[in-house]
């Protein structure tokens, strides 16, 4: 196995472990991972400095040749030619174009064994790139490992809760992240994305809390024990990376003078952009297909000089 970055593959020598329980961190152990590389990058990480009401996302790699999140995307599916898809619909392209995909960079396997989910193979990036590229000391992040039943810190588990969890995993996204002043972070599922696996959504406090650690997502496999084997690929979307402005929202229901003027507006925004069809059974409904999209308010996701980046996951 290696390192699998855009183009490049850094050799791993690894070695299997001993057959070890359920909950443990690893069931595969390399030997020698990911060495330092020499004249490698020296930026220091530093304050954000950007305004409470900019958005952005400011990370960093745990190793410099792991993968750079990414913008999202408005469709994540091949769909043969037609019309009627889901993902036709601007509103569902909008929620799926919303935020950064974080890529996996190592292939997960898991293998449903006697006692429920066991990690087949995993790996461990070692913190000496880190140390060369910003002189702190990195701690070995292993890309994956799931609950330990016995775990003292961060919680402990009740053994009642154990069997809930179990089936459960922790999964790197090797990032450090941060947010400016007043946004959080909200780490979730791929939308609408139908996969084997899915994530527990989060809310993470990124503009004032630093781990020692990158952050990590948090997948649930399926429970049903049918499934022998779940495979994610390298390079795909492993979750997704959405910035949220904090505040005191509040909801109320209007008053039947603004529902009104809202309802009225809607109605001349439809007689004004939408067309009549000659099918008879559509009456005098108006058609608005393309009058929505053209006017649809979207918001722009990108990386920072990485404009470039290829998208075209499999």
């Amino acid at each position: 196995s290696g390192l699998l970055t855009q183009g490049t593959v850094l050799p791993l020598i690894s070695q299997p472990c001993p057959d070890r329980a359920f909950g443990s961190r690893t069931c595969f152990q390399p030997a020698l991972l990911v060495s330092a590389v020499a004249g490698g990058c020296r930026r220091k990480l530093r304050s954000a400095r950007a305004a409470s009401g900019n958005a952005g996302l400011r990370y960093f790699r745990y190793h410099k040749e792991l993968p750079h999140p990414v913008p999202a995307r408005r469709s994540y599916q091949r769909r043969p030619a037609g019309q009627g898809w889901p993902d036709q619909c601007p509103p569902i392209q909008a929620a799926q174009a919303f935020g950064w995909d974080v890529i996996n960079p190592f292939e997960l396997r898991f293998k449903h064994g006697n006692d429920g989910w066991e990690i087949t193979e995993g790996v461990e990036v070692v913190g000496d790139d880190l140390k060369e590229r910003t002189g702190r000391i990195g701690f070995d992040q292993g890309n994956v490992w799931q609950w330990d039943p016995n775990q003292i810190l961060p919680h402990r588990i009740s053994p009642h809760v154990f069997p809930e969890i179990k089936h459960q995993v922790k999964v790197s996204t090797y990032l450090f992240l941060q947010t400016p002043p007043g946004w959080a972070l909200l780490m979730s599922d791929v939308p609408n994305l139908e996969r084997q696996f899915s994530v527990l959504s989060a809310l993470l406090d990124t503009d004032w809390y630093w781990p020692a650690h990158p952050w990590h997502a948090v997948i649930e496999l399926p429970r049903d024990s049918s499934v022998a084997e779940v495979v994610i690929p390298a390079g795909v979307p492993l979750c997704r990376l959405t910035p949220v402005r904090r505040g005191a929202y509040v909801a109320a229901e209007m008053s039947p003078e603004d529902f009104r003027q809202n309802y009225d507006a809607g109605q001349r925004w439809l007689v004004e952009h939408g067309r009549k069809t000659s099918e008879p059974s559509a009456g005098s409904t108006l058609n608005i297909t393309g009058a929505y999209a053209k006017q649809q308010k979207v918001a722009s996701f990108r990386v920072k000089g990485k404009e470039k980046l290829d998208r075209r996951l499999s």
